[in-house]
């Protein structure tokens, strides 16, 4: 029985020694052969006011040997202006000149009504190619023009009404204003004096053959008493290309900008 005993515990002391044996082999190939995976984070500080984004890449240690394609390359490269696309796990996005935010403007007004306060009382037709207004002022309401332009024309017509014409030049195409039935003209008028749209041209009344205090609008898309403007160089020309123009479909001031029916403000 002993005997069969001190064999066992050889035979256990046998196989504990391989098993040792074995393990330390293992460790040892282990460490000689098997590298593990090391990866890193890279990243630079980017000054945001230059750059627009910049994505962060991982990427392994064993390949970023090459620091031609770096963020901080690039980034130098662009705020030297010879940066050129290459093939790089950063993905950079181009940054503009200057880092500010678009502020949305309206766009600029250009047409106006004619008066403070207003109501329509007669529109355009073919023998009438102008807009009738009246205002509770009566000849204490201002007249205005209705855009920025230069004044044409001051003068009385066979009838006795008292009468002001503007042109204006709007984006290179020529418009012209007559202001009719004037109670009186505005100081310091003359031919050539540039006016806006807030300068006015006179009061409303009721001068020439009127039926009560009113102004008579003539808008046209044309120079009026200019002699390079065939349409209008007159002023029966004028009123002839009114008529063929409203068989056109244009309606003088209605044609140019919203007319309300009443108002009163500009």
């Amino acid at each position: 029985m002993r005997l069969l005993k001190r064999i066992k515990t050889k035979e256990n002391l046998k196989r504990l020694s391989i098993t040792i044996l074995l393990i330390a082999f293992m460790l040892t190939y282990y460490k000689n052969n098997i590298k593990p995976q090391n990866y890193q984070l890279q990243y630079e500080i980017i000054n945001t006011k230059d750059m627009a984004m910049v994505n962060v890449a991982e990427k392994k240690e064993t390949e970023s040997k090459d620091k031609t394609n770096s963020v901080f390359q690039i980034y130098k490269e662009m705020k030297n202006g010879t940066y050129t696309q290459k093939e790089s796990p950063v993905e950079v996005a181009l940054p503009s000149k200057k880092n500010t935010v678009a502020t949305l403007q309206a766009p600029k007004r250009i047409w106006y009504l004619p008066t403070e306060i207003g109501r329509i009382t007669s529109y355009v037709s073919a023998s009438h190619f102008a807009l009738d207004i009246t205002s509770p002022r009566g000849s204490n309401e201002p007249i205005y023009p209705i855009a920025n332009g230069v004044i044409s024309g001051i003068y009385r017509d066979s009838a006795g009404a008292n009468i002001v014409t503007v042109n204006h030049n709007i984006n290179g195409k020529n418009y012209s204003s007559q202001y009719v039935h004037l109670a009186s003209y505005a100081p310091n008028l003359y031919v050539g004096k540039p006016v806006t749209i807030n300068d006015y041209l006179g009061f409303m009344g009721e001068t020439g053959i009127a039926t009560g205090i009113h102004l008579h609008l003539a808008v046209l898309d044309c120079s009026i008493f200019n002699a390079n403007d065939n349409n209008c160089s007159s002023l029966n020309g004028f009123f002839s290309y009114g008529r063929a123009r409203y068989y056109q479909g244009f309606l003088g001031l209605q044609s140019v900008m919203n007319v309300p029916t009443s108002w009163t403000s500009r």
